[in-house]
This record gives structure tokens, sequence and C-alpha cells, in this order.
């Protein structure tokens, strides 16, 4: 019943990846649970994400925005996966898969442009994964 409503909660898509990705996820749960900061060379190594809006999905909250140093995509307009922490003073944020440094967020003006680039975007792929993301 509730996997004809959100498919991303069958069973059938838990992969080795996503086990992976929830360990890392975990640690780093665990370091700022501790109040211990992120590692700078961690910050140093994420992405920078800038002209980002949040977007609420089934899945949960996204960033979509420009993304620059991207391990699989490089440069170019993306969608994170599902967000689990975020600075409070807004210099990065956690997904799923990895830290992101926060540049600044779409202005208004940039707000219909940057839709018009997602939607001529092949940056997000069809399961929304970030590792594509």
């Amino acid at each position: 019943m509730l996997t004809r409503l959100f498919p991303f909660l069958d069973p059938a898509h838990v992969t080795p990846d996503l086990s992976r990705r929830l360990r890392a996820l975990a640690d780093d749960c665990d370091r700022l649970e501790r109040g211990r900061p992120v590692p700078p060379v961690v910050l140093q190594k994420a992405p920078f994400l800038t002209d980002w809006v949040p977007a609420i999905t089934p899945q949960g909250v996204h960033l979509i925005g420009r993304v620059t140093g991207h391990p699989l995509l490089g440069d170019c307009a993306a969608a994170t996966t599902p967000l689990w922490f975020a600075d409070p003073d807004g210099a990065w944020a956690r997904s799923l898969s990895r830290f992101y440094k926060l540049g600044p967020p779409v202005d208004r003006d940039g707000l219909g442009r940057g839709l018009r680039r997602m939607a001529t975007s092949s940056a997000v792929d069809g399961d929304g994964s970030e590792d594509e993301a």
C-alpha cells in the first residue's frame, strides 16, 4: 500500500550504496551529537552550492541550486538527496550522500532563472539520487 504512494519505500530499492551512505551519515551524526565540528578537510573537499532553494518532497527536504566541484556531476544545476543536518550559521548542509558548503540562496529574481535551468538540465537522474547529485 505505502509503496504505491511512495515507491522509494520499497525494500527492492535497498542497495549496498545506500548502506554505505547511511553508515557515513550515522558516523557524522555521532560526531555532531558529541559537539565535534565538521572536520575542515571535509568541508574543503565538499561541493559548493549557490543560488539554492529548499524543496520539500515526500522524501524530505532537498536543496536545488548550482553546484560547483561535485565529485560526480562537476559544475551544473543539481538537486541534493534529502538533507539531514544544516549548520545553524548557514555555512554547510549534510545530505544523505555528503556535505555541501553553502553559498548564498537564490534571490527572488534568480528563482525563475534557476527553475528554468533545472527544467533543461540533465543533472538530476530519474530516481532523484544525489550520487548522482
